[in-house]
């Protein structure tokens, strides 16, 4: 399997699992919390690795990949008040995908 067909995996994977762990979050399950946690820490991975891996190309691609970094750390503080048990992580799970539908029309073509 090449890197980025992995990366993509991982991707798919990430992002299934934290919309999992928001919706079962509504249903207050007791395990979204941490269905969520894992799903986030997926995607901060891969945000943070994108950062690096774009570290010799263009400034705009390395701004982009910085904000990508930025807004999946939002997802990170969402999982914290999740596991604390407040209802804060909504307008974090919300910058993040604000800031995620702005980046899909501003990505590479």
């Amino acid at each position: 399997m090449k890197e980025k067909e992995g990366s993509q995996l991982i991707f798919i994977l990430a992002g299934t699992l934290t919309i999992l762990g928001a919706f079962a979050q509504l249903f207050d399950l007791k395990f979204a919390p941490y269905i969520f946690s894992l799903g986030a820490g997926f995607l901060i991975f891969l945000y943070g690795k994108n950062v690096f891996d774009k570290a010799k190309i263009d400034k705009r691609q390395q701004r982009m990949a910085r904000i990508g970094l930025f807004t999946s750390l939002m997802l990170g503080i969402a999982a914290y008040f999740m596991i604390i048990g407040s209802n804060s992580w909504v307008p974090f799970v919300l910058i993040y995908a604000l800031s995620s539908f702005f980046q899909s029309f501003r990505g590479e073509k």
